[in-house]
């Protein structure tokens, strides 16, 4: 592979562009294609500021940034920004329209009465790509009607450490279940009529495994888990033509993410061949300096950054000195003028699928349909992430509850319910007194409405205050002797328990303890109520968030993640068996932070340890992956996979796991059925266990079905090789235990086949 500043960066399709982008791009000068690499933020650019900026700078973009649209109001959003296109139409020479740009991750929590949708995390736990789908079409909907055209989702990145501020926004801790479910929001987005919203692949590559779990925090890889664990999740998304990747913030292996040639154009854009637009998170050029330390002068850090491959610079710190610096670097040949070109180029082909080259309207929204309209879509996600990690009798409640305690910080908390991204970066307003709201019905306001005529929901709250960028959220008990009261006269107990919104560093977990004025609520009640009163914990968190002490006082657990605007009704349908509850845990719930990280498709730990009985430390997870009960009970069967055995297999092949499933329960219920894989013996360690797929399956109580699941053979792949990992992917020749349930088989390999690389190999990597 070629490399170095004169390097080619794109491949043949990307440099023929369609005639308005070569038009366009013929007639520009220097400084109005440098220009277009820039992403400007909108409070920033307010109107009566707009025209000088336009006028200096003619920006390719804008941002909004932070889980806020440039108003609250749709409408004045809306306003605000056909304003400022056409203050651009107006101060620039060629009047190329502004491509706007915002965090809309779990629907378009930005303007007030929209509505909001689980977070990833919890979104992980249905295992649907249909549902995400329908997520997507719906936020593009929304986002569309206040004149926005690009959305920085979906998330990729694969969940390893719950400490990290930002892992209620990735999927999964499995790289496969997370990169179809990211390419289900990327194809989600695109099926709509207007085809007017782009999808943005993100972080690329590595973001989510910094070694402390801090957010941004330097990330130590080796080649062998990058390949083998967290590439894959960003492969799938960009097969699917996801129209932008943005570039992970921090640093991988000692390099910060967008300044490394090696993974943006070596990788990215050589490698896998990808040929859509590449940006850089918020002020990552000024990251490289005051952050990573890695750079001394802005200057260097432009000069990486873009001879590495990025295309679009979001929110550079200082507009006019990037503009300035950038047209000094090109004249003095520190970045090829080609380079500069190239950047150009794919912005205006980003712009041209939008239409926005074509005499599209930029103006033309209707912001009336930026709220409203899917509260049924909102209440069905909500219930399908709801995962029963413990039930000892206590759930369903019944119509002869008598008397239901409801308590604790999330029985009314909007914030605790929707979480961070969410009208404001870290909380609704970012700690400033505003009107605007999500759409949502808390759970003190849903239970009651649910509630049997002869139950009653004796409703007592406990204080949450959510402090704004800080770490200091309160949780006060004022008078815990009415709660022991009110607990020993209680037929039945719901505690709403969990932590407040957050986003990004501040998010960041030193324990995964509950805090502690919610323990002593729940010791509280487990000290005073009937030992026949059941006792169940709703855990509203982005993270697993409780430790075994705490939960084996509970009776019933419900995790409900952020299930944002529809998360009391769902809760309470699921709680008195409306709903039979099929989420399965995303990830690997740790028994304490000493076992972090723990990923359930690690390479298996010695087999040969043992602690003493008395030991603290428990080496098994709390909760595996995949964990999730329901009301009914189901029974696999018949299981077979075809092939069984595979002789010279082709890289391409799938094999297909089949099985029955029976409802032995006496009640309907949705089931995710999932099939895995795990084998000893090999080249290096394999996984303990893989993910080969799942199939959600209705059945009424009694019923069979048979089901099927595709695999395809690449999910066996590991590297082989000794410690540097860089040989080619391979299926290793052998046995492979294949498990449903409590059945399995076995599928045999006769033959090693190498299915390509995810990163260069040789000369010219290929996957």
């Amino acid at each position: 592979m070629t490399s170095g500043p004169e390097s080619p960066q794109r491949g043949e399709a990307s440099t023929s562009g369609d005639a308005a982008v070569d038009e366009l791009l013929a007639d520009l000068d220097l400084e109005e294609k440098i220009g277009q690499l820039m992403l400007l933020f909108v409070p920033v650019v307010a109107p009566e500021a707009a025209a000088p900026m336009f006028e200096e700078l003619r920006p390719g973009g804008l941002v909004c940034g932070g889980g806020e649209a440039p108003a609250f109001d749709p409408d004045e959003a809306a306003s605000m920004l056909a304003e400022l296109q056409a203050e651009n139409a107006d101060r620039t020479r060629r009047g190329i329209p502004l491509v706007v740009a915002i965090d809309a991750i779990h629907g378009n929590a930005t303007v007030d009465g929209a509505d909001v949708f689980p977070h990833n995390v919890g979104v992980g736990a249905t295992r649907s790509p249909d549902l995400v789908r329908r997520i997507a079409s719906a936020t593009a909907d929304s986002i569309s009607a206040i004149g926005v055209h690009w959305n920085f989702s979906p998330t990729a990145d694969v969940l390893r450490d719950p400490r990290w501020g930002r892992y209620v926004e990735g999927y999964s801790e499995d790289p496969h279940l997370t990169g179809e479910l990211a390419e289900a929001e990327v194809t989600g987005t695109r099926s709509r009529d207007e085809g007017d919203v782009a999808t943005c692949c993100k972080h690329f590559a590595g973001y989510s495994v910094p070694e402390n779990g801090h957010d941004r925090s330097p990330a130590n890889v080796s080649m062998r888990d990058l390949r083998t664990r967290i590439l894959p999740a960003y492969a799938t998304p960009i097969d699917a033509e996801v129209e932008s990747v943005m570039i992970n913030s921090g640093a991988v292996n000692g390099v910060p993410a967008p300044a490394s040639e090696w993974l943006v154009t070596d990788v990215l854009k050589s490698t896998w061949e990808y040929d859509g637009l590449v940006v850089t998170d918020w002020e990552d050029l000024a990251r490289l300096i005051d952050f990573h330390d890695y750079v001394p002068t802005y200057r260097e850090a432009a000069k990486r950054c873009l001879n590495a491959g990025v295309d679009m610079v979001m929110k550079p710190k200082e507009p006019a000195e990037f503009l300035e610096t950038v047209v000094d670097l090109v004249e003095s040949g520190e970045v090829p003028r080609s380079r500069i070109d190239d950047a150009a180029r794919s912005v205006l082909e980003f712009k041209a699928s939008l239409g926005l080259l074509d005499g599209h309207e930029t103006g033309e929204v209707a912001a009336e349909n930026a709220v409203g309209g899917f509260d049924d879509l909102a209440v069905e996600a909500a219930e399908k992430t709801i995962t029963l990690l413990k039930n000892d009798g206590a759930l369903p409640l019944t119509g002869d509850s008598g008397t239901v305690l409801l308590t604790g910080p999330g029985t009314d908390s909007v914030n605790m319910q929707v979480g961070g991204w969410t009208l404001g970066w870290q909380n609704i307003g970012n700690g400033e007194d505003v009107a605007a709201a999500p759409r949502c019905t808390t759970l003190a306001e849903a239970l009651p409405r649910r509630a049997p005529s002869d139950v009653t929901v004796a409703h007592e709250q406990t204080g949450f205050v959510s402090e704004s960028h800080s770490y200091d959220d309160t949780y006060a008990l004022d008078d815990p002797s009415l709660i022991a009261s009110r607990a020993a006269d209680a037929d039945a107990v719901v505690l709403a328990l969990g932590d407040g919104p957050s986003a990004e560093w501040y998010g960041d977990r030193e324990d995964l303890h509950l805090p502690e004025t919610q323990r002593d609520i729940v010791s509280l009640v487990a000290e005073h109520a009937p030992s026949d009163t059941p006792v169940v914990g709703v855990l509203f968190a982005g993270r697993p968030l409780g430790t075994t002490a705490t939960i084996e006082q509970l009776d019933a657990l419900l995790m409900a993640y952020r299930p944002g605007s529809a998360g009391g009704p769902a809760l309470a349908n699921v709680l008195f068996g409306d709903t039979n509850p099929s989420g399965r845990l995303p990830f690997t719930w740790p028994s304490n932070v000493g076992a972090v990280p723990d990923y359930y498709n690690a390479a298996p730990e010695p087999n040969d340890v043992s602690y003493p009985p008395d030991a603290e430390f428990d080496r098994d997870p709390l909760f595996p992956f995949g964990h999730g009960l329901s009301y009914s009970r189901f029974e696999y069967g018949d299981l077979s996979v075809e092939p069984s055995e595979l002789r010279d297999p082709d890289p391409a092949d799938e094999v297909v796991v089949s099985f029955s499933v029976t409802n032995a329960g006496d009640r309907a219920g949705e089931h995710i059925a999932e099939a895995y894989v795990d084998r000893s013996y090999g080249s290096v360690l394999h996984p303990r266990r893989r993910l080969l797929g799942s199939e959600r399956l209705s059945l009424e109580a009694g019923d069979r079905t048979d089901a099927r699941i595709a695999v395809p053979l690449e999910r066996l792949a590991v590297v082989p090789g000794d410690i540097p990992g860089r040989a080619e992917r391979r299926i290793e020749a052998g046995s492979y235990r294949i498990a449903v349930g409590d059945c399995s088989t076995e599928l045999a390999v006769d033959s090693p086949v190498s299915i390509g690389s995810y990163v260069p190999v040789g000369e010219r990597g290929r996957r």
